[in-house]
């Protein structure tokens, strides 16, 4: 693939229609007037042609924006001691959540959320000094996306199983590959794929979609359509020749770093590890990890060049055996409006960089009611890719029971192959308006990935993901590990994990995590056999400590834990501009607040509840010498929690699942109001504390 294109210009992202709007509200501006309401024209006496450079952009996903504003030439940031936002509503202006600067950058950014989809927008931006002297204001207009629909169009191709690639593609006389359908398909084109299996894998789109005609590759009326990137000829245990006892032969040129079984009888898939030696898989042990009863691994196999030898639980013929010959399902790179709904992929794994699709300088790219099943990585995006949308998939494996050093980059074996997540937003991606929502993530290591890791030529990433359940990930729930600047993370049921939310580091930020449930850290295989600790957000580590995140704000979060050794919060090494806690829940049972340094980075943590279960745990340790038993000692020694709590949330049913607020909860009208964040949510006196509003 190429390399990316870093010009520079991406953030320009306002329309020119878009600048018309902003010049004619600077006018207002000017002349003392207030702009108009949304969707109401301004006043017909500014004049047509006036148009000053924008200096804010309004960069709308569906539900969410981002702002991002440039201050006069003559405001230093240096003086700048607060840069308001607000949002007009029906002609009125509200306050949102104020922009803060990016990194050491001269311009600012914040997010707005709970907005429609489709829908024009107008904000002011209002900069003061330390003294609270306004300094500048200036205006911005901008749209969020509307929902994306995934519509058949007047001309449509078929692909069945029992087709040939002979064939005109009709309903009657359809091809027989995927691959046939997407060499022909233009933007006024749906291809409709029929239920059953297709061994394929690589698929290019030989044409770009347009915004307003997208090329459609479909599933047909639901029926189950599967692209399987395994070697179909090994799938029968009969394919493969007995040797030593308990392992099985067949030739193989080249390596794979996905094998798995399925039993017949049960379905049961299981993952089979990638070992180094024969005499692994004959004394059934890991180099330099010991059996693999004590590692948890059931089977493994070895790909010496020439073959493959595997040894499985049992009797071979009891089990499909997936041997991946296919790295990618998709490789979709410098095209444009493409949709995939409803199609199925598997067993994906070949060779490295494997995904369900990699997106490359790819805009307007929709991934929508698919599944993907034991791959080593979803939807990996990369360079350029703007405006992806991944909503309403599924994306499972089957890894929790392997011992964490067994899969994680640098240690051993598949060494960082699966350490990827439903999305992996790749080190030079330099893209803006990824949106992954609504999807159902299980067993995989990670939940997903959503941070480039090297600095790129977008101003604001504009990152959302929301609304996913996330369960029974061996690692971090998801992953902000990266470049950071205006990415949030809301609304999502996340359960059973190592850690978190990762921002290890989040640099230069903005990041927003919030409304979120984050229940039963630590309660998987890495922290409860083998030592490592829990926790529900994770600051430390990353290529830049010397420099650490940017700002991060933690509003209305739920952690909660079964681990017998949890802490509350834990935060080891690590460094950020600062962090804002507010309305918070952190529940832990051995220890409160945790902190591995001292002094800590600066933090405002003020409106949540901290509690410890434990009553003779402190509720903030910092390193070994310094102990706040109670939060009377936490205010005056601190500073911290002055308006916060600690006590037991009284959730309805945490061992149920259930994280709501049971009427006698303290945590009941406890909170702060945070503009733009829950003061349009909030039911009674005061926001309640935690992901859930008491209705």
């Amino acid at each position: 693939m190429r390399e990316p294109n870093r010009n520079g210009q991406r953030w320009l992202g306002l329309h020119l229609a878009g600048c018309a709007v902003v010049a004619r509200l600077l006018l207002a501006a000017a002349h003392g007037e207030e702009p108009a309401a949304v969707g109401v024209r301004p006043s017909p006496r500014i004049p047509a042609d006036f148009a000053p450079s924008p200096t804010v952009e309004f960069y709308g996903n569906f539900e969410t924006a981002g702002v991002v504003a440039v201050l006069p030439a003559d405001v230093s940031p240096e003086h700048v001691g607060r840069v308001r936002c607000a949002l007009n509503v029906e002609g009125q202006w509200r306050p949102v959540h104020d922009l803060v600067r990016v990194g050491t950058n001269p311009w600012y950014a914040t997010s707005l959320f709970w907005l429609q989809p489709g829908r024009t927008y107008q904000v002011k931006v209002e900069a003061e000094d330390r003294a609270g002297n306004r300094l500048a204001t200036t205006y911005g207009t901008g749209s969020t996306r509307p929902e994306p629909i995934a519509m058949e169009t007047a001309r449509t191709l078929h692909v069945a199983t029992d087709g040939d690639d002979a064939n005109p593609g009709t309903l009657a006389q359809p091809y027989r590959t995927l691959q046939r359908a997407l060499d022909i398909a233009d933007a006024r084109t749906t291809v409709l794929v029929r239920g059953g299996t297709y061994y394929e894998g690589n698929l290019t789109f030989a044409h770009n979609g347009t915004v307003e005609s997208p090329i459609l590759l479909k599933a047909f009326n639901g029926e189950r359509a599967i692209l399987d990137a395994a070697d179909p000829g090994l799938i029968d245990a009969a394919a493969w020749h007995a040797g030593e006892p308990g392992l099985y032969r067949h030739a193989m040129a080249g390596g794979c770093n996905n094998v798995s079984l399925e039993h017949k009888a049960t379905g049961r898939a299981l993952r089979l590890y990638p070992v180094h030696s024969l005499e692994e898989l004959r004394t059934r042990t890991i180099r330099g990890l010991g059996p693999w009863a004590q590692v948890g691994v059931e089977g493994a196999y070895l790909c010496d060049g020439t073959t493959a030898t595997l040894a499985a639980p049992g009797p071979l013929s009891d089990y499909r055996i997936y041997v991946a010959r296919q790295t990618r399902a998709f490789v979709i790179e410098s095209r444009r409006s493409i949709q995939v709904d409803g199609l199925e992929m598997a067993h994906l794994g070949k060779d490295s960089f494997a995904a369900v699709a990699m997106l490359y300088d790819a805009d307007d790219i929709l991934f929508q009611n698919c599944r993907a099943r034991l791959c080593n990585a979803g939807i990996w995006v990369k360079a350029g890719a703007d405006r992806v949308t991944i909503q309403d998939c599924g994306f499972t494996d089957v890894l929790t029971n392997w011992a964490f050093n067994l899969m994680k980059s640098g240690t051993a074996g598949i060494d960082g192959q699966i350490e990827t997540g439903c999305v992996y937003v790749d080190a030079t991606y330099s893209g803006r308006g990824l949106v992954v929502r609504r999807n159902r993530i299980s067993g995989l290591f990670d939940g997903a990935h959503i941070a480039p890791g090297s600095r790129d030529s977008a101003r604001s990433n504009e990152t959302d993901f929301y609304r996913n359940i996330v369960e029974d990930v061996c690692d971090d729930f998801v992953e902000v590990d990266g470049i950071a600047r205006n990415v949030r993370v809301f609304e999502n049921r996340m359960n059973r994990s190592l850690s978190g939310v990762s921002m290890a580091q989040a640099l230069e930020g903005p990041t927003f995590v919030l409304y979120n449930v984050l229940a039963n850290c630590g309660m998987v295989r890495a922290a409860q056999v083998e030592g490592y600790e829990g926790y529900p957000f994770k600051t430390n580590g990353g290529g830049q400590p010397d420099i650490g995140s940017g700002q991060i704000f933690l509003y209305h979060n739920t952690a909660w834990t079964a681990d017998p050794q949890s802490r509350a919060l834990l935060v080891k090494g690590a460094r950020w501009a600062r962090i804002t806690f507010r309305n918070n829940i952190w529940c832990g049972r051995k220890l409160g607040f945790d902190i591995w340094t001292d002094p800590p980075s600066p933090m405002d943590f003020d409106y949540d509840d901290l509690y410890v279960e434990d009553p003779a745990a402190p509720l903030v340790k910092i390193t070994n010498r310094n102990l706040y038993m109670t939060l009377d000692r936490v205010r005056t020694g601190l500073g911290y929690l002055r308006h916060g709590i600690s006590a037991a949330p009284l959730l309805a049913n945490p061992d149920g699942g259930v994280y709501t607020l049971q009427d006698a909860s303290p945590c009941i009208d406890a909170g702060a109001v945070v503009a733009g964040i829950n003061d349009v949510r909030m039911q009674g006196a005061a926001p309640d504390l935690g992901a859930f509003e008491r209705r």
